[in-house]
């Protein structure tokens, strides 16, 4: 036979194998020292630990959805469903404060007083916004019963309670995103990671005892959550304090929330629309289709938030220094960024996006959630390897404070993605909602590419060149 297998050619298949792995031996030892010097840095450390977070919380997830979905049903997971639409819809009163509040506190970084008085506001604001969205939130709850979900054709046993439960976790998670905030910007994300992981697996830890020794519905999984969000409030708050002393050193007055107001004002209207933008695939899908299959897409949902996140500790690690390193004319950790990117979330996203079907069938096991699952699924990690490249842009975007433009995107965003989500909704039930994230992502990082093309020379740069 002619293209027969000699074994002169294994012979050779040998040698290119050995010859391969020595060579690739010996860059690893050659690569050695660079990594031990960028790991024991302290953006080294913060980067690794923001991926630990990510695998430890993630994991806690896709090992625990399953038995709980088990454990509750389609219907009572409907109800847990809604009850985390309704926090991400509450979180839009973050209003950008989660981005601001570390390049904040990165600029007053070393001096006490001045870091008082930052998390004293921010501190503030938060806790109001959290008391606002709790009141009106509680408020809204029969509503929303009778009228909005599953087109005001009624919920799971317990939703009344359930979501009343849920406004009071969403009071003291929100409140903590100060401390997060404040950690962020010193870079100490070290304690910020240890601690979430900590409160996070307290949570699925009550949440799983209660749901498998007391009560299997919403009630059960969403009591520990809520009882240790506001332990978790506390703690944190005893630690920020501990660090800064008397808080009463960082006087505030009216005068600093009108500050934060006018200083934030405009990016804030834009990442509250953009906030809206990643919303909108819940709001009308929790309205257009039963609580069983807005439970589906709330996991297939969350599978690609847990994917968005292999972006963030990059993000939050780099971009204190972008705001100093953009300042002063140089590019020295984009580079690193844009590689960290490419291979940490856009190939990760891709290969799961490929085998979906699998993917779901191993870790759900539900035929129903295979056949309704896989296409939604595959469309928001397109949507999430694009957010991620867009994403590098923003931060330079953000770095420049650049807060108009911002508000351009995500209204082009929204203006498109509403009407395409709500049409599609009747059509293909939720696919729609991953139609909405693929466009939404298209367009802003459309957007991006377009000003980075016209702006990417940095500040200092571009001073000289103009002088």
């Amino acid at each position: 036979m002619r293209n027969a297998f000699r074994p002169s050619d294994l012979a050779a298949v040998r040698i290119v194998s050995k010859f391969a792995m020595r060579e690739l031996l010996t860059h690893l030892m050659r690569i050695r020292p660079l990594l031990r010097r960028v790991f024991a840095s302290q953006l080294g450390q913060n980067i690794l630990t923001n991926y630990l977070t990510v695998v430890w919380m993630g994991g806690l997830s896709f090992v625990l959805i399953p038995l709980y979905l088990k454990r509750l049903g389609p219907n009572q997971w409907g109800v847990v469903a809604i009850c985390m639409a309704i926090q991400g819809f509450l979180g839009l009163l973050d209003a950008g404060l989660g981005q601001i509040m570390p390049r904040d506190i990165a600029r007053v970084a070393g001096d006490r007083i001045a870091e008082a008085r930052v998390f004293r506001v921010f501190s503030r604001a938060y806790v109001s916004l959290g008391l606002i969205g709790l009141v009106l939130g509680q408020a809204s709850v029969p509503w929303l019963i009778e009228h909005w979900f599953n087109q005001g054709q009624g919920v799971g046993d317990g939703a009344d309670l359930a979501l009343r439960l849920v406004l009071v976790q969403f009071l003291f998670q929100f409140a903590n995103n100060a401390h997060m905030g404040y950690w962020n910007g010193l870079q100490a994300q070290k304690l910020a990671n240890l601690r979430q992981c900590v409160f996070g697996t307290a949570k699925h830890t009550g949440a799983l005892a209660l749901v498998y020794m007391w009560r299997a519905d919403a009630i059960a999984y969403l009591l520990p959550f809520a009882l240790i969000s506001a332990l978790e409030w506390w703690t944190n708050r005893h630690t920020v304090c501990g660090r800064l002393g008397n808080l009463a050193d960082g006087k505030t007055s009216v005068a600093d929330f009108k500050v934060l107001a006018r200083e934030t004002g405009v990016l804030a209207l834009g990442v509250l629309i953009g906030m809206l933008v990643s919303q909108i695939d819940r709001i009308v899908l929790s309205r257009s289709v039963d609580s069983a299959s807005f439970g589906r897409y709330v996991i297939v949902a969350n599978l690609g938030l847990a994917f968005m996140q292999l972006q963030y500790p990059l993000m939050r690690a780099f971009f204190p220094r972008i705001v100093r390193v953009d300042a002063s004319g140089s590019h020295v950790f984009q580079w690193q960024q844009w590689l960290g990117v490419l291979a940490l979330c856009v190939l990760p996203c891709g290969l799961v996006a490929l085998l979906a079907p699998w993917l779901l069938q191993v870790w759900i096991g539900s035929p129903q959630m295979v056949a309704e699952g896989s296409a939604p699924l595959r469309l928001i990690l397109g949507a999430v390897a694009i957010n991620a490249v867009y994403h590098l842009i923003y931060q330079r975007i953000l770095a420049r404070g650049q807060g108009r433009l911002v508000v351009l995107i995500n209204l082009v965003a929204l203006v498109f993605v509403t009407p395409l989500a709500m049409l599609a909704a009747w059509e293909y039930g939720i696919i729609a909602g991953g139609l909405a994230w693929l466009l939404g992502a298209v367009i802003q990082l459309g957007f991006g590419a377009v000003w980075l093309l016209k702006n990417g020379t940095p500040r200092r740069q571009q001073s000289l060149g103009n002088g």
